[in-house]
């Protein structure tokens, strides 16, 4: 007896201590599995996580997980968007066949397992899903077996309940496997209904453990994506902005960032020069797309008349001259009658002229039709001096603005003022050395603009990568006058990529689209002026970052320049 009792203590110790030994490894693996998804904040990664943890912790052979959301409903009366609850089945995997990722949606009801886990808000424990009482509220949809060839019998389904209450999800454990069992010692072998047995109460407590851990962890990832998501489209929003300002330059912004980016990742493959080993980070890549795709906002900063002037004059002053000239040409018509009306009043009263009355009427019109000539030769002239590229030999500015200052003296009265000569005098483009710098100053704004935004600190250079896109190399640039050495590299991408996409895009009111070709050329011109970094300039020409936003372009430039 007494050995009898002996034995019966050691095998009561043993199984203590293996009991003892269980949850000591059940609270590690909820130790361990809290550290791992607060380190995680890709939702797919916690997801898996979650999956592969809480088999090893159980000793299931199979798990799957529920996520709950709202999908929107078009209406057809064009009425407020209608929202609805479901639950996305977003993966599943089981020891013998491994992972499957879906993207299934389940009516939120109460007629499904998960559905009615959800709803309630409790844990759901079965022994056989294919046992189900007929009267429950629930049953178990046996198709997924059919369509997956699986064998489902024991459950165990909790709810994935947030710190407010709110349902994010279910977690589904299924089949769990009898210990020592040949399904439970080999994952390659089929597995049988004799291999499960049904999940106890230390297994749902574990898994309530688990499931309000994985909670946390899915509703800290949603934030953090809703508010990227709510940041990304805030810059949509932006770059929306600002290219209803000025539609001729539509898309510049996206493939300044397209390319920009692009640009990056070639300087991570360069092999030589002052640039090789030089990385960037994902984090600093996000600021960069950020920083290119809003380089241009303080243009909503500058008036719309100067932002997208396409010619030297604006319509209104053209009108102007237009109807000076006019009334100009009415005037020296009343002008020469009068003159040649008092002339002959003073020869016929003098007695001093025989000619024909209609001889002088004839000189009249002679003169006037003279001028009227004179005067649409000046009308088209500053017509053609009004283009943004005015063509050598197209005419004679000079001789143009002398007869027009002297029929202005004869006339007493100005055909241009000196604020319109000076924009017609301009040898190219549109824009007075005012509007120049009014233009110029939206990079200002732009640095004053982003220097507002609440950024995180690995965004938190945004506004000065975008502030010098502007500048040159050789100090030249605007609107600090940097040299080289104080501006940032992302800095220099960026530039490179914007006068690529300057020239190279569709033709603008102001100037015709250059080749790709061409705009290689010229980008090495300004290179070897001092103006860009010739080393960076290899990179973007050999790396042919130039294709990045293809699509858009077509041709392929020749490296030599």
């Amino acid at each position: 007896m007494a050995k009898r009792a002996k034995r019966d203590l050691k095998t009561q110790e043993t199984q203590e201590a293996s009991h003892e030994s269980l949850r000591l490894h059940r609270y590690r693996s909820l130790v361990d599995t809290g550290i791992a998804l607060t380190r995680e904040k890709d939702i797919s990664r916690i997801l898996d996580i979650i999956i592969d943890r809480a088999l090893e912790a159980t000793g299931a052979d199979a798990a799957s997980i529920f996520l709950t959301e709202n999908i929107k409903i078009d209406s057809v009366a064009n009425t407020q968007a209608k929202y609805i609850p479901v639950l996305r089945f977003h993966r599943s995997t089981n020891r013998r066949n491994g992972k499957t990722y879906q993207n299934k949606i389940l009516q939120l009801d109460k007629t499904s397992i998960a559905g009615w886990v959800a709803i309630e808000g409790h844990a759901l424990r079965i022994d056989d899903c294919y046992n189900i009482e007929p009267s429950a509220d629930f049953q178990f949809n046996h198709d997924v077996d059919r369509e997956s060839g699986y064998l489902t019998v024991s459950m165990l389904a909790v709810p994935m309940m947030s710190s407010n209450s709110k349902i994010r999800g279910v977690l589904q454990i299924i089949n769990k496997l009898r210990p020592g069992s040949s399904a439970d010692l080999d994952h390659h072998k089929a597995m049988t209904k004799a291999d499960v047995v049904p999940f106890s109460d230390e297994d749902e407590e574990l898994m309530q453990a688990f499931a309000s851990q994985a909670s946390v962890a899915i509703e800290n990832a949603k934030l953090t994506e809703d508010i990227e998501n709510l940041f990304e489209s805030f810059i949509r929003a932006s770059v929306t902005a600002i290219e209803s300002r000025d539609p001729s330059t539509s898309g510049h912004s996206d493939r300044v960032a397209v390319f920009t980016v692009e640009f990056a990742r070639a300087v991570h493959q360069a092999e030589e020069g002052p640039y090789k080993g030089i990385e960037f980070t994902d984090a600093q890549m996000r600021e960069l797309r950020y920083a290119a795709l809003l380089h241009d906002f303080g243009k909503i900063g500058v008036r719309e008349s100067v932002l997208s002037k396409q010619l030297k004059l604006y319509p209104h002053e053209m009108e102007t001259i237009l109807n000076r000239l006019e009334t100009a040409r009415a005037k020296q018509e009343m002008l020469t009658w009068k003159n040649k009306t008092e002339e002959l009043i003073d020869l016929i009263e003098n007695k001093k002229t025989s000619d024909s009355p209609r001889l002088h009427v004839a000189n009249v019109v002679q003169k006037i039709d003279d001028f009227a000539k004179q005067l649409q030769q000046v009308r088209l002239s500053i017509v053609k001096a009004n283009q943004p590229q005015v063509i050598a030999g197209d005419f004679d500015i000079i001789s143009l603005m002398t007869w027009i200052n002297q029929t202005s003296r004869e006339l007493e009265q100005a055909l241009l003022t000196p604020d319109e000569i000076v924009k017609l005098s301009l040898p190219k483009g549109t824009l007075t050395e005012a509007e120049r710098k009014e233009i110029e100053s939206h990079v200002t704004h732009s640095y004053h603009f982003l220097r507002q935004i609440a950024w995180t600190e690995d965004l938190g250079g945004v506004p000065d990568i975008a502030y010098s896109h502007h500048e040159k190399m050789d100090g030249s640039g605007y609107p600090r006058g940097l040299f080289a050495e104080h501006i940032p590299l992302q800095s220099k991408l960026m530039t490179i990529a914007d006068i690529y996409d300057a020239l190279t895009s569709m033709d603008r009111p102001y100037k015709p689209a250059v080749t790709p070709e061409r705009a290689i050329d010229i980008l090495h011109m300004e290179a070897r002026g001092g103006k860009l970094d010739l080393d960076l300039l290899k990179i973007f020409v050999e790396a042919e970052v130039w294709r990045a936003a293809l699509g858009m372009r077509s041709q392929k430039p020749s490296s030599a320049a």
